[in-house]
């Protein structure tokens, strides 16, 4: 899967783009110059520069400090969420799809209500209705998310399950959930990596504005949400704040789509 992506200079720098991500949001305890937490009074708002790259901001905490370890905030919790909303499309959508009829007709039943829902209005509702927190806000996304990929599973298995190599399994002793295991999802399972790969943009986006809005993650979190929403009282005297996280989010999401698009197109 991997091959298609570095066969292409845009996905292959998307990809570099990831990696890089990834590894300075492990490393962010020793990478990052400066505590981000720490304040200082004395270099309050300082444009970026040789000591602070990325400039401060109105507490004088370093900027670039905090985009590393928001990382850790922004990014990190989506491959959790999606990973808990996959699980759970897995469970429900291979069960109605290999066993169906009034278990079938249950759980389409359900998940066309929450198909039906805009992802971000439900969130904001659940949200709104359990209370401002980032655990309610990944409980949230979940709900949001999890009968999308009930549906595509479903879909997926009703596919797979008459092939012939199924049938020759039932034939070798292979049935119900040892089917499913062993022979339809490894089967599925590309499919499922490029839908997840498309998704993570989606869901940064998704946390990223709900703590723009200031209903997801809260001061002083260096969630690029949260820096984000503090930069917009300062655009016009400290433009660097809101700019580099805000690029972040962008250019995290766009790499994402791009190496997603890419496996879709090839598959």
């Amino acid at each position: 899967m991997m091959n298609l992506v570095w066969a292409n200079k845009l996905p292959a720098a998307a990809l570099l783009y990831i990696a890089v991500l990834m590894i300075a949001g492990l490393s962010a305890s020793w990478i990052s110059p400066y505590d981000p937490f720490q304040t200082d009074h004395q270099a309050k708002l300082l444009p970026p520069s040789l000591a602070h790259p990325f400039g401060t901001d109105y507490l004088g905490r370093d900027l670039l400090s905090r985009v590393i370890h928001g990382i850790g905030d922004s990014v990190f919790p989506v491959f959790i969420v999606l990973s808990v909303v996959m699980l759970i499309g897995l469970f429900v959508g291979a069960l109605s799809a290999f066993w169906g009829n009034k278990l079938d007709l249950l759980m389409m039943s359900v998940t066309d209500i929450f198909t039906a829902l805009p992802n971000v209005l439900l969130t904001i509702v659940v949200v709104g209705f359990l209370g401002f927190g980032m655990e309610n806000v990944y409980f949230a996304v979940i709900l949001s998310w999890w009968a999308k990929y009930v549906r595509l599973i479903r879909g997926l298995i009703h596919d797979v399950k008459k092939e012939p190599y199924i049938m020759a399994s039932r034939v070798s002793g292979s049935f119900g959930m040892r089917t499913i295991i062993r022979h339809m999802i490894p089967n599925i399972a590309p499919q499922l990596g490029t839908m997840l790969i498309l998704d993570v943009s989606k869901v940064i986006l998704t946390l990223s504005g709900l703590s723009f809005l200031g209903i997801g993650a809260q001061p002083p979190s260096p969630e690029w949400g949260v820096m984000l929403l503090d930069g917009k009282n300062y655009l016009q005297v400290a433009p660097w704040m809101g700019f580099f996280p805000g690029l972040m989010i962008f250019l995290t999401a766009c790499s994402f789509q791009i190496v997603g698009e890419r496996l879709r197109r090839e598959k």
